[in-house]
C-alpha cells in the first residue's frame, strides 16, 4: 500500500457535501487513515493499495489540496491504520488563532534550499513554532524556542513578545508546514515581517545538506524521531508521560521501558502503570504479528 499525507488551506462552505464527495470516491477503495475536514480546507493521512496513488492524488488535486503539500510513501507495514475515518472540525490544525482564508493565503515562504543563507542574515530572528518538547529533541541554531506545551499558546507569545519581534524578520519553522501556516499569518496581523520554512523541517532534511540543524526532528507517530537523514533516530517515547527521551535520559535510575521516566515516575499509581503493561503487551503482540 502507498501512505499520502496531505493538507492545504482553502475555503469549504458546504462540509456536508464535501463529505459525501470524499466518501463516493472512496467507497470502492481499499481505504484506511483519517482526514480532517473543515471550513479553512483538508489535513490526512491515508493509505491506498498500491497503483491507486495517481487516481487518489488527482482526485485530492480536484477537491483543492496543493500538489506541493502532498507526500506518498511507501506503507511499511508498521504504522498503525485503523478504519478509515472523515472528522468534520472546526479547524484542520487546532489553534483559536480567527484567521480568515485570505489572511491564511498572505504568508512568505523560504525555499528549503535558501534557508540556510536566509536564517544566517544579521536582521533575522529565528522562531520555533513547535512545542517545547519538540524543541529539545532538535532544532536549528540560535532558534528561539517559545516554551509553548500547545499550540494554541503561541498567541500569548506573540502578543507578549511582540514589540521584540517586529525589530527583526522572522523565520518560524515547524515539522512538515501545517502548523506555521497559522503561526505566520497570526505574527503578520501583529505586525511582525514573518517568513515560513516552505514544506518544514522534514522538507528541509530531504533537498539539503542540513548544516544548521541541531539533533533529531521530532515526529507524530511510532518512529518518535528522525535523523537529518529522516531515517528513524535514537529518541524514544515515555510511555507514562508521553514525552520523548533522549538516550541519555533513559539512563535515569527513574526510567523504566515503558512505563515511566524521570519526569513522571512520581505520578505514576499501580492502576496507571498497570494498564501501561496491558497496553505494551498489546501492542506488541500487534507490531509482531
Amino acid at each position: 500500500m502507498k501512505v499520502i499525507a496531505f493538507y492545504s488551506f482553502f475555503k469549504i462552505n458546504d462540509l456536508n457535501f464535501s463529505e459525501k464527495k470524499i466518501k463516493d470516491f472512496f467507497k470502492n477503495i481499499e481505504i484506511k487513515g483519517t482526514i480532517l475536514l473543515g471550513p479553512e480546507g483538508l489535513n490526512g493521512t491515508i493509505a491506498v493499495p498500491t497503483g491507486l496513488e495517481k487516481t487518489t492524488t488527482n482526485f485530492l488535486l480536484k477537491l483543492g489540496v496543493d500538489e506541493s503539500n502532498m507526500k506518498i510513501s511507501q506503507f511499511d507495514g508498521k504504522r498503525i491504520f485503523n478504519r478509515f475515518k472523515i472528522k468534520k472540525k472546526k479547524e484542520i490544525v487546532t489553534s483559536d488563532f480567527g484567521l480568515t482564508i485570505d489572511e491564511i493565503k498572505q504568508s512568505q515562504f523560504i525555499e528549503p534550499k535558501e534557508w540556510d543563507s536566509f536564517i544566517q542574515q544579521e536582521d533575522v530572528l529565528i522562531v520555533d513554532a513547535r512545542n517545547d518538547y519538540e524543541h529539545r529533541v532538535g532544532h536549528f541554531e540560535n532558534a528561539i524556542d517559545p516554551s509553548i506545551k500547545t499550540f494554541r499558546e503561541l498567541k500569548e507569545y506573540v502578543k507578549d513578545n511582540e514589540e521584540k519581534l517586529k525589530e527583526k524578520k522572522v523565520a518560524i519553522y515547524c515539522t512538515g508546514g501545517i502548523r506555521c501556516e497559522k503561526a505566520g499569518p497570526l505574527m503578520q496581523k501583529h505586525g511582525i515581517d514573518t517568513y515560513q520554512l516552505k514544506g518544514g523541517i522534514l522538507k528541509y532534511l530531504e533537498v539539503s545538506e542540513a548544516k544548521k540543524w541541531n539533533g533529531e526532528c521530532f515526529v507524530f507517530d511510532y518512529r518518535v524521531a528522525l535523523d537529518k537523514k529522516l531515517n528513524p533516530g535514537k529518541t524514544i517515547l515515555c510511555h507514562g508521560c508521553n514525552m520523548p527521551l533522549s538516550q541519555e535520559e533513559t539512563e535515569s535510575q527513574f526510567y523504566k521501558e515503558g512505563y515511566s521516566c524521570e519526569r513522571c515516575y512520581e505520578t505514576l499509581s499501580p492502576k496507571k502503570i498497570r494498564s501501561l503493561m496491558d497496553k505494551r503487551k498489546h501492542w506488541k503482540r500487534v507490531l509482531e504479528a
